[in-house]
Protein backbone atom coordinates (compact mmCIF):
# COMPACT_ATOMS: atom_id res chain seq x y z
CA UNK A 1 0.00 0.00 0.00
CA UNK A 2 1.52 3.46 -0.82
CA UNK A 3 0.81 6.72 1.40
CA UNK A 4 1.19 10.36 0.82
CA UNK A 5 2.55 12.30 3.63
CA UNK A 6 2.09 16.55 2.55
CA UNK A 7 4.18 18.72 5.23
CA UNK A 8 2.95 21.88 4.32
CA UNK A 9 4.87 24.28 6.60
CA UNK A 10 4.76 26.61 4.29
CA UNK A 11 1.02 26.59 3.26
CA UNK A 12 -0.79 25.01 -0.12
CA UNK A 13 -1.94 25.51 -3.36
CA UNK A 14 -3.70 23.33 -6.51
CA UNK A 15 -0.17 23.85 -8.50
CA UNK A 16 2.18 23.36 -5.27
CA UNK A 17 0.13 20.05 -4.94
CA UNK A 18 0.72 19.05 -8.43
CA UNK A 19 4.45 20.06 -7.95
CA UNK A 20 5.30 17.86 -5.52
CA UNK A 21 3.26 14.91 -7.02
CA UNK A 22 4.87 15.25 -10.28
CA UNK A 23 8.59 15.30 -8.56
CA UNK A 24 7.75 11.87 -7.26
CA UNK A 25 8.43 10.08 -10.21
CA UNK A 26 5.09 10.04 -12.08
CA UNK A 27 5.21 9.24 -15.49
CA UNK A 28 4.05 12.96 -17.17
CA UNK A 29 3.53 11.94 -20.33
CA UNK A 30 0.72 9.40 -19.60
CA UNK A 31 -0.83 12.03 -17.15
CA UNK A 32 -0.90 14.84 -19.27
CA UNK A 33 -2.03 12.07 -21.93
CA UNK A 34 -4.88 11.28 -19.76
CA UNK A 35 -5.77 14.66 -18.28
CA UNK A 36 -6.54 15.58 -21.71
CA UNK A 37 -9.81 13.15 -21.37
CA UNK A 38 -10.82 16.37 -19.37
CA UNK A 39 -13.64 18.10 -21.49
CA UNK A 40 -12.03 21.27 -21.06
CA UNK A 41 -10.36 23.52 -24.02
CA UNK A 42 -7.38 26.24 -24.11
CA UNK A 43 -4.83 25.21 -21.43
CA UNK A 44 -1.65 24.05 -21.20
CA UNK A 45 1.04 22.77 -18.68
CA UNK A 46 4.20 23.77 -18.38
CA UNK A 47 6.63 22.07 -16.05
CA UNK A 48 10.44 23.80 -14.92
CA UNK A 49 12.96 23.05 -12.48
CA UNK A 50 13.33 26.16 -9.42
CA UNK A 51 15.14 26.85 -6.19
CA UNK A 52 13.66 27.96 -3.50
CA UNK A 53 15.92 28.92 -0.64
CA UNK A 54 18.32 26.85 -1.74
CA UNK A 55 15.70 23.68 -2.46
CA UNK A 56 15.55 22.32 -5.93
CA UNK A 57 11.75 21.76 -6.76
CA UNK A 58 9.50 21.02 -8.90
CA UNK A 59 7.09 23.94 -11.06
CA UNK A 60 4.25 23.53 -12.37
CA UNK A 61 1.92 25.94 -14.32
CA UNK A 62 -1.33 25.43 -16.01
CA UNK A 63 -1.72 28.32 -18.81
CA UNK A 64 -4.81 29.36 -20.49
CA UNK A 65 -4.84 30.55 -23.87
CA UNK A 66 -8.23 32.37 -23.63
CA UNK A 67 -9.80 34.14 -21.24
CA UNK A 68 -11.96 32.40 -18.82
CA UNK A 69 -15.55 32.73 -17.68
CA UNK A 70 -16.70 32.79 -14.10
CA UNK A 71 -18.64 29.19 -13.53
CA UNK A 72 -21.00 27.77 -11.75
CA UNK A 73 -20.69 24.58 -9.84
CA UNK A 74 -23.22 23.04 -12.17
CA UNK A 75 -21.13 23.88 -15.00
CA UNK A 76 -18.03 23.00 -13.03
CA UNK A 77 -19.45 19.48 -12.80
CA UNK A 78 -20.94 18.90 -16.01
CA UNK A 79 -17.02 19.18 -17.45
CA UNK A 80 -16.04 16.67 -14.82
CA UNK A 81 -18.88 14.30 -15.42
CA UNK A 82 -18.16 14.08 -19.12
CA UNK A 83 -15.09 13.49 -18.93
CA UNK A 84 -12.80 10.74 -20.28
CA UNK A 85 -11.90 9.95 -16.59
CA UNK A 86 -11.41 7.36 -14.02
CA UNK A 87 -14.65 7.06 -12.40
CA UNK A 88 -12.55 7.70 -8.70
CA UNK A 89 -10.93 10.71 -10.35
CA UNK A 90 -14.23 12.40 -11.30
CA UNK A 91 -15.31 11.39 -7.53
CA UNK A 92 -12.33 13.26 -5.92
CA UNK A 93 -12.78 15.89 -8.17
CA UNK A 94 -16.20 16.56 -7.42
CA UNK A 95 -16.14 16.13 -3.91
CA UNK A 96 -13.27 18.72 -3.85
CA UNK A 97 -15.60 21.39 -6.02
CA UNK A 98 -18.47 20.64 -3.63
CA UNK A 99 -16.49 21.34 -0.62
CA UNK A 100 -15.20 24.74 -2.43
CA UNK A 101 -18.73 25.36 -3.35
CA UNK A 102 -19.88 25.36 0.25
CA UNK A 103 -17.34 26.71 1.39
CA UNK A 104 -17.93 30.10 -0.82
CA UNK A 105 -21.65 30.21 0.03
CA UNK A 106 -21.42 30.23 3.70
CA UNK A 107 -18.75 33.09 3.24
CA UNK A 108 -20.75 35.17 0.65
CA UNK A 109 -24.23 34.20 2.24
CA UNK A 110 -25.25 33.11 -1.11
CA UNK A 111 -26.76 29.24 -1.84
CA UNK A 112 -24.59 26.95 -3.29
CA UNK A 113 -26.34 27.13 -6.93
CA UNK A 114 -25.65 31.08 -6.82
CA UNK A 115 -21.85 30.81 -6.40
CA UNK A 116 -19.77 32.39 -9.22
CA UNK A 117 -16.50 30.22 -8.83
CA UNK A 118 -14.32 33.64 -10.24
CA UNK A 119 -10.75 32.41 -9.65
CA UNK A 120 -11.36 29.03 -8.93
CA UNK A 121 -13.49 28.51 -11.52
CA UNK A 122 -11.09 29.40 -13.95
CA UNK A 123 -9.89 26.80 -16.06
CA UNK A 124 -6.54 26.64 -13.86
CA UNK A 125 -8.14 25.44 -10.97
CA UNK A 126 -9.85 23.22 -12.56
CA UNK A 127 -6.92 21.05 -14.12
CA UNK A 128 -5.23 21.62 -10.39
CA UNK A 129 -8.12 19.67 -8.94
CA UNK A 130 -8.40 17.08 -11.28
CA UNK A 131 -4.64 16.97 -12.05
CA UNK A 132 -3.76 16.37 -8.43
CA UNK A 133 -6.62 13.29 -8.23
CA UNK A 134 -5.44 11.78 -11.30
CA UNK A 135 -1.76 11.97 -10.24
CA UNK A 136 -3.37 10.26 -6.69
CA UNK A 137 -4.30 7.48 -9.25
CA UNK A 138 -1.69 7.12 -11.30
CA UNK A 139 0.86 6.60 -8.57
CA UNK A 140 -1.35 3.81 -7.11
CA UNK A 141 -1.45 6.00 -3.53
CA UNK A 142 -4.38 4.49 -0.98
CA UNK A 143 -4.08 6.91 1.82
CA UNK A 144 -3.17 10.61 2.34
CA UNK A 145 -2.39 12.24 5.39
CA UNK A 146 -1.47 15.70 6.35
CA UNK A 147 0.63 18.14 8.33
CA UNK A 148 -1.02 21.08 10.21
CA UNK A 149 -1.35 23.57 7.30
CA UNK A 150 1.17 26.91 7.33
CA UNK A 151 -1.01 29.96 6.80
CA UNK A 152 0.02 33.59 6.17
CA UNK A 153 -1.15 37.20 7.39
CA UNK A 154 -2.28 40.64 5.74
CA UNK A 155 -4.21 41.27 3.41
CA UNK A 156 -4.30 40.26 -0.65
CA UNK A 157 -6.51 41.55 -3.48
CA UNK A 158 -9.44 38.91 -4.56
CA UNK A 159 -12.08 39.31 -7.20
CA UNK A 160 -14.61 40.76 -4.26
CA UNK A 161 -12.37 43.31 -3.16
CA UNK A 162 -9.57 43.46 -0.78
CA UNK A 163 -9.34 40.47 2.09
CA UNK A 164 -7.84 39.47 4.85
CA UNK A 165 -5.67 36.47 5.55
CA UNK A 166 -5.99 33.53 5.43
CA UNK A 167 -8.62 33.81 2.92
CA UNK A 168 -12.35 33.71 4.36
CA UNK A 169 -12.71 30.63 1.99
CA UNK A 170 -9.68 29.01 3.21
CA UNK A 171 -10.78 29.48 6.89
CA UNK A 172 -14.26 28.11 6.16
CA UNK A 173 -12.68 24.89 4.56
CA UNK A 174 -10.02 24.33 7.24
CA UNK A 175 -12.20 24.32 9.99
CA UNK A 176 -11.74 21.57 12.06
CA UNK A 177 -8.37 21.16 10.53
CA UNK A 178 -5.00 22.36 12.37
CA UNK A 179 -2.93 25.06 10.97
CA UNK A 180 -0.12 26.51 12.07
CA UNK A 181 1.03 30.48 11.60
CA UNK A 182 3.41 31.74 10.00
CA UNK A 183 3.96 35.21 10.60
CA UNK A 184 4.75 35.89 6.72
CA UNK A 185 2.53 37.90 5.56
CA UNK A 186 1.28 37.09 2.19
CA UNK A 187 -1.32 34.03 1.06
CA UNK A 188 0.21 30.69 1.67
CA UNK A 189 -3.07 28.27 1.79
CA UNK A 190 -5.06 29.17 -1.08
CA UNK A 191 -8.68 27.43 -1.40
CA UNK A 192 -8.01 25.23 -4.18
CA UNK A 193 -5.41 24.01 -1.74
CA UNK A 194 -7.02 23.74 1.05
CA UNK A 195 -9.61 22.00 -0.01
CA UNK A 196 -7.78 19.30 -2.02
CA UNK A 197 -6.12 18.57 1.74
CA UNK A 198 -9.66 18.81 3.55
CA UNK A 199 -11.39 15.90 1.05
CA UNK A 200 -8.22 13.97 0.15
CA UNK A 201 -6.37 13.76 3.59
CA UNK A 202 -6.33 12.95 7.29
CA UNK A 203 -4.78 15.80 9.23
CA UNK A 204 -2.32 13.34 11.47
CA UNK A 205 1.22 12.12 11.41
CA UNK A 206 1.28 8.30 9.02
CA UNK A 207 1.56 5.19 10.75
CA UNK A 208 5.31 4.38 11.42
CA UNK A 209 5.64 1.42 10.13
CA UNK A 210 5.98 3.08 6.53
CA UNK A 211 9.41 3.04 4.50
CA UNK A 212 10.14 6.10 2.86
CA UNK A 213 10.17 5.40 -1.03
CA UNK A 214 10.50 8.90 -2.16
CA UNK A 215 10.62 12.70 -1.54
CA UNK A 216 8.69 15.83 -4.18
CA UNK A 217 8.89 19.13 -3.63
CA UNK A 218 6.60 21.52 -5.57
CA UNK A 219 7.00 25.39 -5.35
CA UNK A 220 4.86 27.79 -4.53
CA UNK A 221 5.06 30.64 -7.65
CA UNK A 222 6.15 33.84 -4.64
CA UNK A 223 9.70 34.00 -3.39
CA UNK A 224 9.22 34.34 -0.06
CA UNK A 225 12.37 35.81 1.98
CA UNK A 226 13.35 33.30 5.17
CA UNK A 227 10.95 30.91 4.31
CA UNK A 228 11.53 28.02 1.31
CA UNK A 229 7.97 28.10 -0.63
CA UNK A 230 7.31 24.69 -0.89
CA UNK A 231 5.28 21.66 -0.33
CA UNK A 232 6.91 18.87 0.20
CA UNK A 233 5.64 14.93 -0.33
CA UNK A 234 6.61 12.29 1.00
CA UNK A 235 6.04 8.75 -0.64
CA UNK A 236 5.91 5.85 1.80
CA UNK A 237 5.21 2.38 1.46
CA UNK A 238 4.26 -0.92 2.88
CA UNK A 239 3.54 -4.48 2.01
CA UNK A 240 0.01 -5.03 1.36
CA UNK A 241 -1.83 -7.39 3.58
CA UNK A 242 -4.62 -9.79 2.75
CA UNK A 243 -7.96 -7.93 2.74
CA UNK A 244 -10.73 -10.68 4.30
CA UNK A 245 -14.52 -11.26 4.04
CA UNK A 246 -16.96 -13.88 4.63
CA UNK A 247 -19.13 -15.61 1.88
CA UNK A 248 -21.51 -18.13 1.48
CA UNK A 249 -20.87 -21.09 -1.28
CA UNK A 250 -24.27 -22.85 -2.84
CA UNK A 251 -24.27 -25.71 -4.71
CA UNK A 252 -26.58 -28.49 -6.03
CA UNK A 253 -25.85 -31.58 -7.97
CA UNK A 254 -27.98 -31.75 -11.45
CA UNK A 255 -28.02 -34.67 -13.49
CA UNK A 256 -31.82 -34.02 -15.39
CA UNK A 257 -31.35 -30.50 -17.06
CA UNK A 258 -30.56 -29.84 -20.72
CA UNK A 259 -27.05 -28.79 -20.89
CA UNK A 260 -28.04 -25.76 -23.02
CA UNK A 261 -29.93 -23.74 -20.05
CA UNK A 262 -26.36 -23.42 -18.04
CA UNK A 263 -25.06 -20.72 -19.87
CA UNK A 264 -28.12 -19.11 -19.19
CA UNK A 265 -28.31 -19.96 -15.28
CA UNK A 266 -24.75 -19.02 -14.89
CA UNK A 267 -25.88 -15.03 -16.29
CA UNK A 268 -28.93 -14.67 -14.42
CA UNK A 269 -26.72 -15.61 -10.89
CA UNK A 270 -24.03 -13.37 -11.72
CA UNK A 271 -26.84 -10.36 -12.76
CA UNK A 272 -28.27 -11.49 -9.14
CA UNK A 273 -24.72 -10.42 -7.21
CA UNK A 274 -23.17 -13.24 -7.46
CA UNK A 275 -19.22 -12.82 -7.08
CA UNK A 276 -18.70 -15.71 -9.23
CA UNK A 277 -20.59 -19.14 -10.89
CA UNK A 278 -19.22 -22.61 -12.30
CA UNK A 279 -19.92 -25.69 -12.99
CA UNK A 280 -17.80 -29.15 -12.29
CA UNK A 281 -19.01 -31.92 -14.49
CA UNK A 282 -19.42 -35.01 -11.87
CA UNK A 283 -20.49 -38.88 -12.09
CA UNK A 284 -23.66 -39.52 -9.86
CA UNK A 285 -25.33 -42.54 -8.87
CA UNK A 286 -26.41 -45.53 -11.44
CA UNK A 287 -23.31 -43.80 -13.64
CA UNK A 288 -25.18 -40.56 -14.73
CA UNK A 289 -23.54 -37.49 -16.02
CA UNK A 290 -24.15 -34.59 -14.15
CA UNK A 291 -23.11 -31.15 -12.90
CA UNK A 292 -22.19 -29.25 -9.66
CA UNK A 293 -23.48 -25.67 -10.45
CA UNK A 294 -21.87 -23.69 -7.39
CA UNK A 295 -22.16 -20.16 -6.83
CA UNK A 296 -20.06 -17.80 -4.10
CA UNK A 297 -21.90 -14.49 -2.93
CA UNK A 298 -21.93 -12.50 0.02
CA UNK A 299 -24.13 -13.23 2.72
CA UNK A 300 -26.97 -10.36 1.96
CA UNK A 301 -27.51 -11.90 -1.77
CA UNK A 302 -28.53 -15.44 -0.33
CA UNK A 303 -32.30 -15.45 -0.88
CA UNK A 304 -32.10 -13.81 -4.72
CA UNK A 305 -29.31 -16.69 -5.37
CA UNK A 306 -31.30 -19.32 -3.98
CA UNK A 307 -34.41 -17.31 -6.04
CA UNK A 308 -32.55 -17.76 -8.95
CA UNK A 309 -31.79 -21.19 -8.98
CA UNK A 310 -35.13 -22.75 -8.26
CA UNK A 311 -36.46 -20.45 -10.89
CA UNK A 312 -34.05 -21.47 -13.50
CA UNK A 313 -33.11 -24.93 -12.55
CA UNK A 314 -34.61 -28.16 -11.86
CA UNK A 315 -32.63 -28.57 -8.91
CA UNK A 316 -34.97 -30.07 -5.11
CA UNK A 317 -32.56 -28.72 -3.11
CA UNK A 318 -29.14 -27.03 -2.69
CA UNK A 319 -26.47 -27.03 0.21
CA UNK A 320 -24.44 -23.96 1.85
CA UNK A 321 -21.49 -23.32 3.49
CA UNK A 322 -19.87 -20.25 4.85
CA UNK A 323 -16.40 -19.44 3.76
CA UNK A 324 -13.73 -17.25 4.24
CA UNK A 325 -11.74 -15.59 2.11
CA UNK A 326 -8.41 -14.05 1.76
CA UNK A 327 -7.88 -11.29 -1.21
CA UNK A 328 -5.01 -9.42 -2.66
CA UNK A 329 -5.46 -5.30 -2.67
CA UNK A 330 -6.42 -4.24 -5.96
CA UNK A 331 -7.45 -1.31 -7.49
CA UNK A 332 -8.84 -0.08 -11.09
CA UNK A 333 -6.84 1.42 -13.46
CA UNK A 334 -6.82 2.46 -16.90
CA UNK A 335 -3.91 2.05 -19.39
CA UNK A 336 -3.31 4.30 -22.24
CA UNK A 337 -2.63 1.51 -25.23
CA UNK A 338 -2.10 2.46 -29.17
CA UNK A 339 -5.92 1.99 -29.73
CA UNK A 340 -6.85 4.21 -26.89
CA UNK A 341 -7.53 3.75 -22.83
CA UNK A 342 -8.00 0.88 -21.79
CA UNK A 343 -9.57 0.08 -18.36
CA UNK A 344 -8.10 -3.16 -15.65
CA UNK A 345 -7.09 -4.28 -12.55
CA UNK A 346 -3.96 -3.99 -10.57
CA UNK A 347 -2.91 -6.21 -7.77
CA UNK A 348 0.46 -6.68 -5.54
CA UNK A 349 2.09 -9.33 -3.87
CA UNK A 350 5.55 -8.77 -2.29
CA UNK A 351 7.38 -7.04 -5.11
CA UNK A 352 5.29 -8.41 -7.85
CA UNK A 353 2.84 -6.40 -9.83
CA UNK A 354 -0.15 -7.88 -11.76
CA UNK A 355 -1.74 -6.18 -14.42
CA UNK A 356 -5.00 -7.69 -15.86
CA UNK A 357 -7.48 -5.97 -18.54
CA UNK A 358 -10.97 -5.77 -18.26
CA UNK A 359 -12.25 -8.43 -20.58
CA UNK A 360 -15.57 -6.06 -22.01
CA UNK A 361 -13.49 -3.05 -22.05
CA UNK A 362 -10.90 -5.04 -24.31
CA UNK A 363 -13.66 -6.07 -26.45
CA UNK A 364 -15.25 -2.65 -26.28
CA UNK A 365 -12.04 -1.48 -27.99
CA UNK A 366 -12.01 -4.63 -30.59
CA UNK A 367 -15.38 -3.88 -31.96
CA UNK A 368 -15.09 -0.31 -32.35
CA UNK A 369 -11.92 -0.13 -33.88
CA UNK A 370 -12.39 -3.94 -35.79
CA UNK A 371 -9.55 -5.13 -34.48
CA UNK A 372 -8.95 -8.79 -33.08
CA UNK A 373 -9.48 -8.99 -29.38
CA UNK A 374 -5.78 -10.51 -28.78
CA UNK A 375 -4.42 -7.38 -30.23
CA UNK A 376 -6.14 -5.69 -28.17
CA UNK A 377 -4.64 -7.60 -24.90
CA UNK A 378 -1.12 -7.54 -26.16
CA UNK A 379 -1.50 -3.69 -26.81
CA UNK A 380 -2.34 -3.72 -22.64
CA UNK A 381 0.26 -5.57 -21.90
CA UNK A 382 3.20 -3.98 -24.02
CA UNK A 383 1.60 -0.37 -23.05
CA UNK A 384 1.91 -1.86 -19.31
CA UNK A 385 5.23 -2.91 -19.16
CA UNK A 386 6.38 0.34 -20.88
CA UNK A 387 4.64 2.76 -18.29
CA UNK A 388 6.19 3.92 -15.49
CA UNK A 389 2.75 5.53 -13.71
CA UNK A 390 1.90 1.63 -12.69
CA UNK A 391 4.23 -0.30 -9.99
Amino acid sequence: MKTIYFDCYSGVSGDMILGALTDLGLDREAWLSNLSGLNLSGWEIEFSRVSRQHLDSQRVEVRHRDPQPERHLSEIEEIINSSRLPDTVKERSLAAFRCLGEAEAKVHGVSIERVHFHEVGAVDAIVDVVGACLALEMLGVDRVYSSPVGVGQGFAQAAHGMMPLPPPATCEILRGAPVRFTGVETELATPTGATLLKTLATFSPPPADLKLVATGYGAGKKVITHLPNVLRALLLESEPALETDQAILIETNIDNMNPEIYPHVIGRLLEAGAMDAYLIPIIMKKGRPGVVLSALASPDRQSTILDVLYRETSTLGVRMQRVGRFKLPRREVVVQTEFGPVQGKESRWENTVRLTPEFEDCRRVALEKNIPLKDVYEAFRRAAEASTNIK
